[in-house]
């Protein structure tokens, strides 16, 4: 039934029932009983109609956008629930795009490497990243509601703030910021960003960058440059300088050229070595290296080794001791193990003392093979242990200047064991010799394809 209807019908019996209730002009108990039937049925027609809009109403908010008025008085909800729909629909459209636009905003905030705060105008965080977390070493819930500079204890980060709510410019600063025991280097851009709705609100932007990497990659490039000019000028001086001294007479004298010549000759050699180890570190940093894995006997490497330096431990009154059970097979590239030998038995001759014993050994165990080579010379003192991977670097270069090397070996190792999927570790103390070994995971060497393998 219609609304409409329901009004005609209503009025209509009313009509009738004020003409019967006139006619009853006399009867004072029908006129009576006339009124109470009338009141009861306004009651009841009244209960109804809120009955009715109470179910309409709870139907329309169990399901707003789908719901349509059905039974009584559908003519008088449906333009009600229409403008609710509308208004809901509406509502729930914008609601989406907010999402949507916060879902947007929150992948890109926590996908940045640099670190994000957002603060008031004056310093208090509003929001942070992960990054920032990862960065400065504080949690987001450490951080937010706190001041930038409460949580930054660095006075330039007070100035900062200060300075970029001053100007209302962007500034740049790079701090030296010490978080959880470490120092980092911490490029910092500020910047005040005002609200696009009118209010005048402002809000403080503060980028982050650990710039720690960079600038110990910029100190290695510079060591790296310092540390090849002094390594090729020292032999070409020498060269230099008794290629002159050949020029100007000593050619005549056949002892003092032979002598000359043969200076020339060792530091020629001593060029040719460096450019030989720098292209061979330059393959094995360029990731194109091809592995050829099989299966190796390090008895027989050991025996070859021995013969290659033979003559230089035979002169040095040295012994090379094998330390590990016979057979001992393992699996790798063969070519690079002993790239890892020589340069590690190198320096072991090099740096310990005449009459000492120098040891290779090996292990196998939990699918992963060590093989090293320890010495007994003086040691390297634990603080310079982190930099002896580093190109060219010498340990107290006062003594260890008549020693002929190009500094390139740990490096190329250490590259080595990268290739290798395996790792290097270096153990040593001052007059205590020094160990340096090489660990690969057998199980991943036998698991993985490589082209070229044999």
């Amino acid at each position: 039934m219609s609304f409409q209807t329901f009004v005609l019908a209503t009025g209509g019996v009313s009509f009738l029932f004020g003409l019967l209730f006139g006619a009853l002009s006399g009867q004072t108990t029908l006129r009576i009983l006339l009124f109470a039937v009338a009141t009861a049925g306004l009651f009841l027609s009244v209960r109804t109609i809120r009955r009715t809009i109470g179910r309409q109403s709870a139907s329309a908010l169990q399901n707003p956008l789908t719901i349509k008025a059905q039974g009584l008085f559908d003519d008088l909800f449906d333009p009600m629930l229409n403008g609710l729909i509308r208004l809901l629909r509406e509502k729930n459209e914008v609601s989406g795009r907010l999402a949507e636009v916060s879902s947007r905003f929150e992948g890109v905030l926590e996908h940045m490497v640099e670190g994000v705060a957002v603060t008031s105008p004056n310093a208090q965080i509003l929001l942070v990243n992960a990054a920032f977390e990862r960065i400065l070493e504080v949690s987001s819930t450490e951080a937010v509601g706190n001041r930038l500079g409460l949580v930054i204890r660095d006075v330039a980060i007070h100035q900062l703030v200060e300075e970029v709510f001053r100007t209302r410019a962007k500034v740049v600063r790079e701090i030296e910021f010490s978080g959880g025991g470490k120092k980092k280097t911490l490029s910092v851009v500020a910047t005040v960003s005002e609200t696009r709705d009118g209010s005048g609100k402002s809000y403080g932007i503060f980028l982050f960058y650990d710039m720690t990497t960079i600038r110990g990659l910029e100190r290695i490039r510079k060591d790296f440059v310092a540390n090849v000019s002094h390594e090729i000028r020292t032999p070409l001086t020498s060269i230099r300088g008794y290629a002159e001294a050949l020029t100007d007479g000593a050619l005549y004298d056949p002892e003092l050229a032979r002598k000359f010549l043969g200076i020339i000759s060792d530091q020629a050699d001593r060029l040719s070595r460096m450019v030989n180890d720098l292209l061979e570190l330059s393959r094995l940093e360029s990731g194109t290296v091809e592995l050829r894995l099989g299966e190796i006997e390090l008895g027989v490497q050991t025996d070859r080794m021995q013969e290659v330096f033979s003559s230089r431990l035979r002169d040095r009154n040295m012994q090379l001791r094998a330390d590990f059970p016979r057979p001992f097979r393992y699996i790798s590239d063969e070519s690079l193990i002993e790239l890892v030998l020589t340069n590690l038995l190198d320096n072991a001759i090099k740096y310990s003392p005449p009459g000492r014993e120098i040891r290779i050994f090996a292990e196998q165990n939990d699918g992963i093979v060590t093989i090293g080579v320890s010495d007994n010379g003086p040691g390297i003192p634990r603080e310079e242990l982190p930099r002896v991977f580093e190109r060219f670097y010498r340990v107290d270069r006062s003594r260890s200047s008549n020693i002929s090397g190009t500094g390139l070996g740990l490096s190329i190792v250490r590259h080595v064991a990268t290739i290798l999927k395996g790792r290097v570790e270096i153990k040593s103390d001052p007059g205590e010799g020094t160990t340096v070994s090489l660990h690969l995971p057998q199980k991943m060497l036998r698991a993985t394809s490589f082209p070229g393998n044999s």
